[in-house]
């Protein structure tokens, strides 16, 4: 099933919008808009999919999420009892991308925000003292007006861009961008393995993409993404194997091809060593939560 878009409730003329829900259980299936969301659950408890991440939320919890990319928040069965008593409230703060542009955030001083918005394409959750500390700033936020709700903005996403108390949550295949220290460049890369994962990559000609020998380039690569080129390309077409397995349309064999791997076992064993699950059962998970959601 694919997502369905989502017109988000903006006032007119706003770029930034404070969203609060309280309700027996959040409505808004599988989605996606084009604005980015900061999510902080003040009550309940579900499952969180975000692109083909999948884990249970509670209390406390914290995400941003980058533009398109899909996501939805299921309460627990229990939610859904009439007789339960319990409430699913959120605040979702909305902000459209285009507050920055396109000279402020190319200023020196908006580093730190515009890696944090290209690292939040994959969705980001976080963790620690700092997600009591941003829950804090979010709710205290929540009622700003005219140019304080601007400036309150800047230093809540800063306050989320310098904590490493986070974790990325849609894998790389997934999404259609990636966060580097120099974007354009290792950009032009992932561009490349975008265009052809489905084929055979040549180390020898990925490396030439940008003027390095493969030696170093495998050194280039690993600072930048803390993994391997293969252990990246199998992540890159074990992710878009997701995506397909998601939407349900393809035989596994033909679902393997179509991702780029040689052959239907060695997609097999990359899969389950990738996500601890089997194809088969992975389709199945996401199969049970697409007819919760019809």
């Amino acid at each position: 099933m694919k997502p369905m878009f989502q017109e988000l409730p903006f006032p007119v003329d706003s770029h930034i919008h404070y969203y609060i829900e309280d309700l027996p259980h959040f409505i808004v299936p599988w989605h996606y808009h084009p604005a980015i969301e900061i999510m902080y659950i003040i009550s309940g408890t579900g499952t969180r999919f975000v692109g083909d991440h999948l884990e249970g939320y509670a209390e406390g919890d914290v995400c941003m999420i980058g533009p398109k990319l899909p996501h939805e928040w299921r309460n627990d069965e229990i939610y859904f009892n009439k007789e339960s008593g319990l409430r699913a409230t959120c605040i979702c703060l909305f902000f459209k991308k285009e507050i920055f542009e396109s000279n402020l955030i190319r200023l020196p001083e908006m580093t730190n925000i515009r890696d944090l918005i290209e690292r939040s394409r994959r969705g980001l959750k976080f963790v620690g003292e700092s997600k009591r500390r941003i829950a804090y700033f979010i709710e205290r936020s929540a009622r700003n007006m005219g140019a304080r709700k601007v400036a309150e903005l800047i230093t809540l996403l800063e306050m989320m861009a310098t904590t490493e108390e986070y974790e990325v949550l849609a894998s790389v295949g997934f999404t259609e961008s990636v966060n580097s220290d120099d974007f354009e460049r290792f950009n032009k890369v992932y561009k490349y393995m975008v265009a052809n994962f489905t084929t055979t990559i040549k180390l020898g000609d990925v490396a030439a993409l940008v003027g390095l020998t493969p030696t170093a380039f495998c050194r280039y690569f690993k600072e930048r993404t803390k993994k391997t080129f293969v252990e990246y390309l199998n992540d890159m077409r074990i992710g878009h194997a997701k995506k397909l397995l998601i939407e349900g349309k393809k035989k596994i064999s033909i679902i393997s091809m179509e991702s780029g791997f040689n052959n239907l076992s060695n997609f097999i064993s990359q899969f389950k060593k990738s996500t601890n699950m089997l194809p088969s059962d992975f389709q199945k998970e996401f199969g049970t939560r697409k007819k919760q959601v019809l």
